[in-house]
């Protein structure tokens, strides 16, 4: 369901300076040359550059949706157990970048996931939250520049996930308490199986500001330890950054998802009893797309300051497209906040 979204406007009036693109060459040492903090990988580094990153995210869902439809607490009590209402996901990221050489960087991401999901039984009988805090998976890249003249410039990246994080969780919940049992897909932070991380980035910059597109996938390979694995995904950034002065840009981007419904099935998961407990733990349904429009703001510290080098970055997240294969949890909003030192 597509939302009018006054943000678009933001969008084009961000992108209107680089229309008429002037030759110069391009420089990091501006605070809209960096993409936006919710795109990963969005440059590459000089030689013998070190970066530190740490970014923090949160994405809250409330309803669920089918298809693009919303789904009332009775569509969903004459079918389900429990109506989920509610998904808080926060994750802090922790990642380091070296210029490796005059064309390729090499990156590592690791991050932390606290989950929060509000359930209400069918019955309305019981209220119940589930919360969990896991390690994610481990991301390892590299990043080849692959075109430089000018205010151009293009890398490839051709990274791999690493299964660190949990894919097998369990809580308790109003079910089996005070034990312990599975808990519903969209609770595991981890994927359990290697992935495969191919992108392309193309950016382009003048004296106002800077564009950037970026296409990435993630393509999981097996099953794992409980026989599912994630659905393949793919997502397209696009977006612009204005430079204010040499501390402030703003930016604007359309940020594009798509994923595949997951490989397999968590047995536990695929009982009767529990197929039909909670949408989340249906595994076939999983599939969906969503596009979002985040609108950011940048600091910069450029050289001469006292914190030369130093980046903070915040975007609001606002979706206004989403569409899922089964009943699945539909995005309000999201935020994106981080902090970025180059040495």
């Amino acid at each position: 369901m597509l939302r009018k979204c006054p943000l678009i406007v933001v969008l084009l009036f961000t992108a209107g300076p680089l229309a008429a693109q002037e030759e110069l060459l391009w420089s990091s040492k501006r605070p809209d040359a960096q993409a936006p903090f919710g795109v990963f990988a969005g440059r590459t580094l000089e030689l013998s550059e070190v970066e530190f990153t740490y970014r923090f995210s949160q994405l809250n869902s409330v309803g669920i949706w089918f298809d693009d439809v919303p789904l009332s607490f009775e569509d969903l009590a004459t079918v389900y157990t429990v109506v989920p209402l509610s998904l808080r996901n926060r994750t802090h990221g922790f990642g380091v970048s070296v210029g490796a050489t005059e064309e390729l960087t090499l990156s590592a991401d690791l991050s932390v996931s606290q989950r929060r999901r509000e359930h209400l039984r069918s019955d309305e009988s019981e209220y119940f939250i589930t919360d969990v805090t896991k390690l994610g998976d481990l991301e390892l890249a590299g990043l080849y520049r692959v075109f430089d003249q000018g205010p151009y410039r293009a890398h490839i990246h051709v990274g791999v996930r690493v299964p660190t994080g949990a894919s097998d969780v369990t809580g308790v919940t109003g079910f089996s308490r005070p034990g312990e049992e599975p808990l519903p897909y969209d609770m595991r932070p981890g994927a359990g199986v290697f992935g495969f991380m191919p992108g392309l980035t193309a950016l382009a910059q003048n004296e106002s500001g800077t564009v950037g597109a970026q296409l990435r996938g993630t393509l999981f390979v097996g099953t794992n330890d409980q026989d599912w694995a994630p659905g393949d995904r793919m997502e397209l950034n696009v977006w612009a950054s204005a430079r204010l002065n040499d501390y402030f840009s703003v930016s604007a981007r359309v940020a594009h998802q798509t994923w595949a419904a997951l490989d397999g099935a968590d047995v536990r998961l695929n009982q009767i009893d529990m197929l039909f407990r909670d949408p989340g733990n249906q595994a076939l349904f999983m599939g969906g797309s969503r596009t979002d429009i985040p609108v950011g703001l940048t600091l910069y510290m450029p050289q001469g300051s006292r914190l030369a080098g130093h980046r903070l970055s915040l975007e609001y997240v606002y979706p206004v497209s989403q569409k899922y294969d089964g009943p699945q949890f539909a995005a309000d909003w999201g935020l994106v906040a981080g902090w970025q030192v180059v040495f």
